[in-house]
């Protein structure tokens, strides 16, 4: 009767402690969802560059409009930038108000604590733009130095950004991850299959693929 008593007391226990372990997990998704909502405007920003390129591409076909590409990239780059220095104004923001907080006593410093420890899977939100910028850098370096033909090019972005979405997807929520295997097939379906077409069809449903995974974290950061 006795171990009847203490196995049901360990399974309750275990239980308590896998229950314990899972709200764990939620709240650190709540918490990078939160400090990747700030990345919101660069996914809508990029999405919407990313389509407005590939009307030009098919608009190319009748009239050289090369150009306004050019344009596109050269605005969405300097909006990310403006971007990037309203995040580091935030983090400016952050860092006074932990500071306050630690020195209103025993209790604000375990709550900075606390909050530190739900930073710590990702750092600053700024520093979620460094590989993505290191991923377009050598994109475009590959591009320049003739190692990727013009031709290949969209179907190379596009499966960096369905790895991109299955990568934070296993941490933010598993539609990211249909999202980004969704891409990957259809990358290599236009890879195999229609690869003159590649630069119309993925740019522009990489761009639409940008836009939702922007609104996806909006509604999960409500």
């Amino acid at each position: 009767m006795q171990n009847s008593k203490q196995t049901g007391l360990a399974n309750t226990n275990q239980k308590d402690l896998e229950n314990k372990k899972q709200q764990d997990l939620e709240n650190k998704r709540k918490a990078w969802i939160g400090q990747a909502n700030a990345l919101i405007p660069l996914l809508f920003i990029w999405g919407a560059e990313w389509m407005f390129s590939a009307l030009v591409d098919f608009a190319i076909y009748w009239r050289d409009l090369d150009w306004l590409k050019q344009a596109a990239f050269i605005t969405a780059v300097v909006a990310s930038l403006i971007q990037i220095w309203s995040l580091r104004k935030e983090f400016r923001a952050d860092s006074a108000e932990g500071a306050r907080e630690r020195s209103t006593g025993l209790d604000g410093h375990a709550g900075a604590r606390s909050n530190a420890g739900e930073r710590s899977g990702w750092g600053h939100p700024a520093l979620l733009v460094l590989p993505g910028a290191m991923l377009i850098a050598a994109v475009a370096l590959l591009e320049a130095i003739g190692a990727v033909s013009p031709l290949f090019a969209p179907v190379l972005r596009a499966f960096i950004l369905a790895i991109g979405f299955v990568q934070v997807g296993l941490l933010l929520g598993r539609p990211l991850v249909y999202l980004g295997l969704w891409l990957f097939a259809l990358s290599a379906l236009m890879g195999v299959w229609y690869l003159g077409y590649s630069g119309v069809v993925l740019e522009g449903m990489g761009g639409i693929s940008l836009i939702l995974s922007g609104y996806m974290l909006r509604i999960w950061g409500r």
